[in-house]
């Protein structure tokens, strides 16, 4: 949307055959006041603000007063077969009804997103207009085209 703009970085990793993961998410736009929180995967990311790491080990960050960011490892996993790793969290909760959590491992992300619908909104998870089915990879494409905004 205008206001709000989450960016997915994907790479190949050695346990997707070639495939692509999700790496790193940055967080940005209007609501942020030109701030950007980045989180990246265990092996080779961090956790940045302003591109300035924060929370190289387990606790809080006020993000300007915009929300918080709490690493830690509790939560709920977006995939179940990871319950046999350590889990390694960054809950978000920033102004506007935003809330992110970034499951951290060893060379790929997984993400929980919640917001409410926002006028514009489009992307990778769709445009949350409730209908499944001009969320194809070819309808995305036709939307918003292949380069980020």
């Amino acid at each position: 949307s205008a206001d709000v703009q989450i960016q997915g970085r994907y790479k190949a990793t050695p346990f997707t055959n070639g495939l692509a993961a999700t790496n790193a998410v940055a967080i940005g736009g209007a609501f942020l006041h030109g701030h950007t929180l980045k989180v990246g995967c265990m092996e080779n990311g961090q956790i940045s603000w302003d591109n300035q790491p924060i929370l190289g080990t387990f606790g809080t960050f006020d993000a300007a007063g915009l929300g918080t960011v709490t690493y830690n490892d509790q939560g709920d996993l977006v995939d179940a077969a990871m319950g046999h790793l350590e889990k390694h969290i960054v809950h978000i909760t920033l102004n506007g009804g935003i809330q992110i959590e970034v499951m951290r491992w060893s060379n790929h992300i997984n993400l929980r997103i919640t917001m409410s619908a926002r006028p514009g909104q489009d992307g990778h998870c769709g445009n949350f207009n409730g209908n499944p089915g001009d969320d194809t990879q070819d309808a995305i494409r036709a939307r918003i085209g292949l380069g980020v905004p």
